[in-house]
């Protein structure tokens, strides 16, 4: 029998932390959290987008990222601009995207195998 489980993942945490992260890309620079570990693929390449961008010492927010994704293609897989105003609009506070990078980290934490 094949097992069809997914792995632990929280995608409201994920879209949180993105949203916030478009709000005040300066967060980014107390999250310990890498591309891999976001489940769901678009917040991925977003998240990758990011990290980039602060590595290039561009700000962050959702029209460089949504530039950026242009750029290399991805906007429309990533869900496009409506996707990065999704995530801005269900962030209850950006003030607490650690809180959300954890919950990211517990889920990556937790394996799979204690799922079945």
């Amino acid at each position: 029998m094949e097992n069809n489980r997914l792995p632990p993942h929280d995608i409201a945490a994920e879209e949180a932390a993105i949203g916030s992260l478009l709000i005040n890309g300066d967060a980014i620079q107390s999250l310990t959290i890498a591309p891999e570990d976001f489940y769901h693929e678009p917040n991925k390449l977003i998240f990758a987008v990011c990290r980039s961008l602060n590595d290039k010492h561009v700000a962050i927010n959702q029209i460089t990222v949504a530039q950026e994704l242009d750029k290399q293609g991805k906007l429309d897989p990533c869900g496009g601009v409506a996707y990065l105003s999704y995530c801005i609009s269900v962030v209850p506070t950006p003030l607490d995207i650690e809180s959300y990078a954890h919950i990211k980290r517990m889920f990556n934490q937790t394996s799979f195998n204690h799922c079945q």
